[in-house]
């Protein structure tokens, strides 16, 4: 990549792995393609793609409705936490975890 020495998307991403309790870190297309990922051991990274380019359209067609744009979205999920982050109109992070990851979630 330009501008980041050369290194590799999945060597960008795997610094979210560090993070206690992180065990996936992905970039997904905004049509539900995995672009990249680090970790992911037993994730289904291409579901999980679609799905989360489906959940972040419909959330930022949501926060057009009330006159907004989506910065982050949180889903605690029993025993799992998911964050969906926008970087781009056409690519999005996705960190999937233990539950207490969403507190790295900050305002």
């Amino acid at each position: 990549m330009a501008g980041d020495s050369g290194r590799s998307l999945e060597q960008v991403l795997s610094p979210y792995l560090e993070i206690s309790g992180v065990n996936t870190a992905a970039l997904v297309s905004s049509d539900g393609l995995p672009v990249a990922s680090a970790g992911g051991a037993g994730v289904n990274l291409e579901a999980l793609a679609v799905r989360a380019a489906i959940l972040a359209a419909a959330t930022a067609e949501l926060s057009s409705e009330l006159g907004g744009r989506p910065r982050i979205l949180a889903l605690d999920n029993d025993g799992m936490g998911v964050i969906l982050a926008p970087l781009t109109s056409d690519l999005l992070l996705v960190i999937v975890g233990a539950k207490k990851i969403l507190g790295l979630i900050r305002q």
